[in-house]
């Protein structure tokens, strides 16, 4: 079987740093045992699980200043295939510390960088020069200006007249933008489905209804995240529910992207809705073991491909 080419698009990228000590006191030096830095950003995420899991993908966005010189290196090493659009603007910053005392996490993220409308044409260009040798785009993170929404709208549509088949995991401005060129997957987690519906989801029944409501603007795959509550995916037809409860957590930075790997892997391999709904739910807690976005093994995942609970839901 011939492996489909799959291309990642990421406008707002990211350097990501890990910071971990022993204890985080307010107001007092906190010294840190381990700092991990690495090349970031939603799609980007994406790319490394795939490349992981054995898919061929190329990671193509922006990057900017000496932020960006950093994130360009960690991909080589690990040898990431990439294409990036330089930016004016530096890449931000993301970081997570660690306390290891009690294992919380806090998250801190910059807001994504500004482009141009030079930068946003140059883009463009590369893309359409680009999504001709692909066959799977993933559109993936947030769009910080209506201009930026709206050329990720574009950029799904002339993929899709090219024959390629459109996967968007947004939010905000741009997830709404962007269902409206109907690209073929819409994954999002239950909060960005109620911001966009602007209503709170209080059921399984109201969330299988917003699920639908989805479906019918002529998106052929519809999928939501749960957290620990898992992931549940239409296709208008039928619904099907998977989940996996992991006994400890190390990690939760970047579940949802090796969760959307593990659905394009499975979609890559022409695998059924239920084995596509198996193989996000075993990426996305293989990434609960491992510190950082995306450093899923494939050992680990296949692992835990049969422990993945699935449920049928009638419609």
């Amino acid at each position: 079987m011939e492996l489909l080419m799959i291309l990642t698009v990421t406008f707002h990228p990211a350097l990501d740093r890990i910071l971990a000590a022993h204890q985080l006191r307010p107001d007092a030096v906190n010294r840190v045992q381990v700092v991990r830095e690495y090349g970031g950003g939603k799609g980007n995420n994406v790319a490394r699980a795939l490349h992981r899991l054995g898919a061929p993908v190329l990671a193509f966005g922006f990057q900017g200043g000496w932020t960006g010189r950093i994130a360009r290196r960690a991909f080589k090493r690990e040898g990431v295939p990439t294409q990036f659009v330089s930016c004016r603007a530096s890449t931000r910053i993301s970081t997570l510390l660690i306390e290891n005392a009690t294992g919380h996490g806090y998250t801190l993220y910059e807001p994504g960088q500004a482009v141009s409308e030079k930068e946003m044409r140059k883009l463009k260009a590369q893309f359409l020069q680009l999504i001709g040798g692909f066959q799977i785009a993933l559109f993936c993170g947030s769009a910080q200006s209506p201009a930026l929404a709206r050329l990720l709208a574009d950029m799904i549509s002339e993929a899709k007249q090219r024959g390629v088949v459109c996967v968007l995991d947004s939010s905000g401005q741009a997830l709404r933008e962007g269902i409206q060129a109907q690209p073929f997957m819409v994954k999002v987690n239950r909060e960005e489905l109620e911001e966009w519906l602007g209503e709170t989801l209080e059921t399984p029944a109201q969330l299988i209804e917003a699920l639908l409501r989805v479906h019918r603007l002529g998106i052929a795959l519809v999928a939501v995240t749960q957290g620990e509550d898992g992931l549940m995916v239409t296709d208008g037809k039928t619904l099907w529910q998977g989940s996996l409860k992991m006994n400890t957590v190390i990690n939760v930075m970047g579940c949802g992207d090796s969760l959307l790997a593990g659905m394009t892997y499975a979609l890559m391999n022409g695998l059924r809705l239920p084995e596509i709904v198996r193989w996000g739910v075993a990426c996305g807690a293989a990434n609960t073991q491992v510190l950082g976005a995306g450093f899923i093994h494939r050992a680990d995942v296949e692992a835990l491909l049969p422990q993945v609970q699935l449920t049928h839901i009638e419609l």
